[in-house]
């Protein structure tokens, strides 16, 4: 691979490379590396970062769901309740239509039919 660098930016990897004791082929590797090392690190954080969030709002619509779920069955036992309720008074008034039905047909006077001459 061949790089082409100003020559000011060439003259400071230079010098690093002699402080360091290495050639400047070594230490631009190294500088790769490194800077590899860092973006994979950082790649890292992001997806952490973004399966932190994710797990937050699956976290966040897994309690409401459960509300919800617990709302629900609340309603559904005091419908059944209601339904239970009205199924008794149903009943009841049915018995009582009954009991009137057969009050009124105690009560009534048989009338018999007469012909009525004009």
């Amino acid at each position: 691979m061949h790089l082409s660098l100003p020559e000011a930016v060439y003259s400071e990897l230079k010098e690093y490379a002699n402080e360091m004791g290495v050639q400047i082929t070594d230490l631009i590797r190294m500088m790769i590396s490194d800077g590899l090392k860092k973006l994979r690190e950082e790649r890292a954080a992001r997806m952490r970062k973004q399966q932190e969030e994710t797990t937050k709002v699956l976290m966040e619509v897994l309690q409401r769901l459960e509300e919800l779920q617990n709302r629900l069955e609340e309603y559904q036992a005091f419908v059944e309740g209601e339904l239970y309720r009205l199924n008794k008074n149903m009943e009841s008034l049915k018995k009582r239509v009954s009991k009137l039905e057969d009050m009124v047909d105690e009560h009534l006077i048989p009338v018999e039919p007469e012909l009525v001459q004009p």
